[in-house]
């Protein structure tokens, strides 16, 4: 009795890590969405609004969900504090990126974003976002193909690394 109960724990072990990995892979694609939808709404609140940044950010987190709420929260935070904008973008990016799913080069990508924040006037902002955004859908639309194939792939070897753990344990 207590060999099978061991079996079926270490199975729902395995399977249950496969399955967690899985999850993350699969949020990439929704987090760079989303943060696409962020930066076109920034682009949108510095050009047309000619909105300040500190306020900028204070919208734009009211219209997004987690964890890019929690980002530009920070970043608010930051302009309000007096920090320069491309600083507090690039901190905010160290403190908040283990908050998320993507890899190096997205943050890469998204470092860009903060270059010219706070630095030019809003058209080369708005220039400079807009490549950021066409750079970030290029890479989103790679992720959700390469997300299908990995989230399944580790979903299957969560469950079948428990088997084999049975099996060499048996």
């Amino acid at each position: 009795m207590m060999l099978i109960l061991g079996c079926i724990a270490l199975i729902a072990g395995c399977g249950s890590l496969g399955l967690w990995r899985a999850n993350r892979i699969r949020r990439r694609p929704a987090e760079l969405r989303e943060c696409i939808m962020a930066l076109a709404l920034l682009d949108t609140e510095i050009v047309w609004g000619m909105t300040p940044l500190p306020e900028a950010f204070g919208i734009v987190k009211e219209r997004i969900d987690p964890p890019w709420r929690e980002f530009f929260t920070e970043l608010q935070e930051r302009l309000q504090r007096g920090e320069a904008a491309n600083s507090a973008w690039k901190d905010t990016i160290l403190s908040k990126s283990k908050h998320f799913c993507l890899k190096q080069p997205d943050w890469q990508v998204i470092r860009d974003a903060g270059k010219g924040l706070g630095r030019s006037d809003s058209q080369e902002q708005h220039k400079q976002l807009e490549l950021v955004q066409r750079q970030l859908a290029l890479i989103k639309d790679q992720a959700e193909i390469w997300s299908d194939k990995q989230a399944k792939m580790w979903s299957y070897l969560g469950f079948l690394c428990g088997i084999a753990g049975v099996l060499i344990l048996i």
